[in-house]
């Protein structure tokens, strides 16, 4: 028994030994690494500052139905059965129709109709609104489903 624990102990101390040897041997980060990390938090900020001014992102395009010419249509049938679908949404095609400040068959905004209420006027000044707002009544029409009102 007194042979075993000597060479119980030197494999014990092999053991740590080659457990201190391998500890040893990591890798150590650069001190300049180091340092840029530690003492010179400037350097991080200036590199993030450097990447930031270098970025473009790519331009962003929101959708918008302004003069869209690309919505206007030849189809005179389709127009009329659209602004029809809208003057009944609106004021079950009734020119004297009124909520609030919106008046009339297409229940257009007062200053729109610059105090002329006349038919005549509310087709010209809904004419001119859905012209410069749509670029014709059937992208008004699909505004109108998807949000409720042009």
């Amino acid at each position: 028994m007194s042979r075993v624990v000597p060479y119980a102990i030197t494999l014990l101390g092999l053991a740590c030994m080659a457990f201190i040897v391998v500890g040893i041997s990591q890798p150590v980060p650069h001190p300049e690494t180091y340092l840029a990390v530690t003492d010179k938090p400037y350097v991080a900020a200036q590199v993030a500052q450097e990447e930031a001014e270098a970025y473009e992102p790519e331009p962003y395009y929101e959708p918008v139905c302004y003069n869209s010419y690309w919505y206007e249509s030849d189809d005179a049938e389709a127009e009329a059965a659209a602004k029809e679908w809208i003057a009944w949404r609106e004021s079950g095609g009734d020119y004297g129709a009124r909520n609030g400040q919106y008046v009339g068959r297409y229940q257009l905004n007062e200053m729109y109709l610059d105090g002329d209420y006349s038919e005549e006027n509310q087709e010209e000044a809904v004419e001119a609104y859905i012209a410069d707002r749509y670029g014709s009544w059937q992208a008004a029409q699909e505004h109108w489903q998807e949000y409720g009102w042009y």
